[in-house]
């Protein structure tokens, strides 16, 4: 069985779309689970977040880690040597999520300065080269994190993990076809 673990992103569901599309791309392929758990502390402990993500990954013995947003980034950075793959990630999290707006009052977020500090730290990505093996998909319009040249964090992927990426057209939150259409490419 190969068990494949989905992190949600920042405010996102572990249930939700991504989820969904994941299980219904994988329920038509033999010997393949996917699973998710909610990660409360994306956004408010670093430290707590990769560490759960690490135990996860040994007590279900995971083979494949999914990551989408922030989960793309925590993703990346997991120091275990399973195949990783992050959709829309957000690779500069210290910026990017800071950027947000709750969605409900408009006012931008708050994240505390001792998590932004260590998501600096993170986005250095000094990863041994046995934690590297990683596949991007990125959606052409996401509006999120890649919305124009200066914004477009799949140049920065191919420099720090691989030339495997799929562009796909679609939105931060890709729909279900064009979530298959890229990870039939990267798998």
């Amino acid at each position: 069985m190969t068990n494949i673990l989905y992190v949600h992103g920042f405010n996102g569901n572990p249930k939700g779309g991504t989820y969904e599309g994941l299980v219904d791309f994988f329920k038509d392929k033999e010997d393949y689970n996917v699973i998710s758990f909610p990660f409360p502390k994306l956004h408010s402990s670093v430290e707590e977040t990769q560490k759960y993500i690490e135990e996860l990954v040994d007590q279900h013995d995971i083979k494949i880690l999914i990551g989408a947003s922030l989960g793309g980034f925590y993703t990346l950075c997991c120091k275990k040597p399973v195949k990783k793959i992050a959709i829309n990630p957000c690779m500069i999290p210290s910026v990017e999520i800071t950027l947000l707006k709750d969605r409900d009052s408009g006012k931008p977020i708050h994240i505390e300065e001792s998590v932004i500090a260590k998501w600096k730290e993170l986005e250095k990505y000094e990863l041994d080269d046995s934690f590297k093996d990683a596949s991007g998909i990125f959606g052409l319009q996401d509006a999120t994190f890649h919305y124009d040249e200066n914004h477009n964090y799949s140049p920065l992927f191919r420099q720090l993990f691989s030339d495997s990426i799929a562009m796909v057209e679609g939105v931060h939150s890709l729909e279900n076809h064009q979530l298959a259409e890229g990870l039939s490419k990267v798998l």
